[in-house]
């Protein structure tokens, strides 16, 4: 099966780096009873071949599936760890195959080239195909159930939602002193508390505050509801249970509409507010006048496994249609602005001196961004360690040396120096003097960066925090 994966992964890829062309495997993890591979030698068998030439890669990065996921057996998988080219630890998901900065495919890019991103992409693409095709991965009512323990704290908490939306509107028009019960046993106190929410609904700003104060309580406690059953009270726990892993992974969905299945749809919106009120009072003609449960104010307590009220659905499809229309109407003033500005832009370039012009020559930067860096090869200038751990692949796809002989690799970092003083602390109001990079130009001076950016090098080669520099001999 291992062979059969390689396979799959690497057959319609050219691979004349490889000797006599044949493809690279790696002993097996397990020789006796029979010889078996792990799935983290399948990743390293498709990097090993994609990589065979270059320099290995070298990358410790997060996960996207907390420790907390996988209980006290497995902690360490909630990052990824490869040396010399072999995954050691960790698992592949959204943050490192995805569109998420410092993952496997963004340092694949950045250590070696574009082409071989993209290889490793396809190659990652047809082994995950052919291993789903293998296995199999669906969802099912098991995956969506809480324990008995759960269920009864769901149905707890839940409880509270009634009395809490009461007893925040009693606080807010001053009415403190009582609380739910005691509204629905005292006629005198409910009668006050009408009139005195009648004088709120007159006035928008304070029923805006109000709003603002019920949303705040409930929205608590739709956090507290989560937190406590998600994930700890599945009926089948991560990762054997496959909503948990497409949502936690980052393969498809979140964490909010695992939550909206399983636990709750909580308050619903229209234009930041609450659901509005009619001139009697009410937000549906079910709820009595003034009603400040959280029900009668949008909060819906049920879930999709089970089912919603009349009410809630009706209230979960006015928060719906407000998304619906604010997508559209988003589309196109998105759209055209983002025309007027491409077209005020399009004629701007940055020419050989560094600087950025116009299409009638008139200067607008000096230097591009105000320190000449590319935005889409900077992405990993403050990954210290990362730069360390691949000096060798870093210095073979640069060359730096090829620079010596044009670069002053002096003047920049002496000047720097006696800009910045001793201390090595970088404030901008304590600088007297031009900034290193308006009196050096990148392109003639090494060392010629902002000061943030040389304080930060500077302190990482005199800590040197994870022991990867070695003195020069």
């Amino acid at each position: 099966e291992y062979q059969e994966l390689i396979y799959w992964a690497l057959r319609p890829e050219t691979q004349p780096q490889l000797p006599d062309g044949k493809v690279q495997l790696l002993p097996p993890a397990i020789f006796k009873p029979k010889p078996m591979w792990t799935g983290k030698q399948v990743i390293s068998t498709l990097l090993l071949n994609l990589t065979w030439g270059y320099a290995p890669l070298n990358l410790v990065s997060k996960n996207k599936v907390a420790k907390k996921y996988w209980g006290p057996s497995a902690q360490e998988e909630e990052r990824v760890l490869i040396l010399d080219g072999e995954l050691l630890v960790g698992i592949l998901d959204k943050s490192q195959f995805g569109a998420s900065s410092y993952g496997l495919v963004h340092s694949v890019y950045e250590l070696y080239s574009a082409t071989h991103a993209g290889r490793l992409l396809s190659g990652l693409s047809r082994l995950f195909l052919r291993y789903l095709q293998e296995i199999g991965f669906s969802c099912r009512m098991e995956d969506l159930l809480f324990d008995k323990e759960g269920d009864a704290i769901r149905k707890e908490i839940i409880k509270d939602q009634k009395p809490n939306g009461i007893n925040s509107a009693l606080e807010f028009v001053g009415l403190s002193d009582y609380n739910a019960d005691k509204l629905e046993a005292d006629m005198h106190v409910k009668k006050e508390f009408q009139t005195r929410m009648e004088e709120v609904l007159r006035h928008d700003n304070k029923l805006a505050q109000l709003d603002g104060t019920i949303s705040g309580t409930m929205s608590k406690l739709t956090s507290a509801l989560i937190d406590k059953c998600l994930p700890a009270h599945l009926h089948l726990p991560f990762p054997h249970n496959n909503m948990a892993v497409m949502t936690v992974s980052g393969a498809k969905g979140s964490n909010i509409n695992f939550s909206q299945i399983t636990c709750c749809l909580g308050q619903q919106s229209l234009e930041g507010r609450r659901v509005p009120l009619m001139v009697s009072g009410k937000s549906l003609p079910s709820f009595a006048p003034y009603d400040s449960s959280g029900r009668a104010g949008g909060y819906v307590a049920s879930r999709f496994l089970t089912g919603l009220k009349p009410q809630e659905f009706y209230f979960h499809c006015m928060a719906g249609r407000e998304g619906l229309i604010d997508t559209a109407v988003k589309t196109s003033r998105s759209g055209y602005l983002q025309r007027c500005l491409i077209k005020h832009l399009e004629g701007i370039q940055v020419h050989y001196d560094y600087t950025v012009r116009d299409a009638d020559g008139s200067v607008i930067q000096f230097q591009y961004g105000e320190d000449a860096l590319d935005v889409l090869k900077s992405q990993h200038l403050t990954q210290f360690d990362f730069a360390a751990a691949n000096y060798r692949a870093l210095r073979d796809k640069f060359n730096p040396t090829s620079a010596a002989s044009v670069l002053d690799d002096e003047q920049a970092r002496k000047y720097a120096k006696k800009l910045l003083g001793k201390s090595g602390e970088y404030k901008a109001a304590d600088i007297e003097g031009e900034p290193i990079s308006s009196r050096f130009n990148p392109s003639r001076y090494l060392g010629a960066v902002s000061e943030r950016f040389y304080v930060e090098l500077e302190n990482y080669l005199n800590s040197n925090p994870s022991n990867l520099l070695r003195e020069k001999k």
